[in-house]
């Protein structure tokens, strides 16, 4: 089970367009979001088996990865899975499946 923080903002669904709200993202395994990627910070997050949409607005999530070391990132997207002008994302974490 993965929770997902969030302070200083709401969380809406993807699709309602809210000041200071968005909806999770979860980055699996992939090229982390940040100041060495920046094109990245200006696009649609890609919705893959690496870049998983939260667009509910869930706030945690059963994910099952194989065995092995895996990283997470979190990403907010604003309504239409852009990160916010100012991204809110967590830092990269590295995380071992027995």
């Amino acid at each position: 089970t993965v929770q997902f923080g969030l302070r200083g903002m709401g969380v809406a669904p993807a699709g309602v367009e809210k000041d200071l709200t968005g909806h999770h993202h979860l980055v699996i395994d992939s090229a982390p979001f940040g100041s060495d990627n920046p094109e990245a910070l200006s696009e649609a997050l890609p919705a893959d088996e690496n870049h998983i949409h939260y667009g509910g607005g869930q706030t945690e999530a059963m994910v099952e990865l194989a065995p092995g070391t895996h990283t997470l990132q979190l990403v907010l997207g604003d309504w239409s899975h852009t990160p916010h002008d100012t991204p809110i994302m967590s830092e990269v974490i590295t995380i071992t499946v027995e």
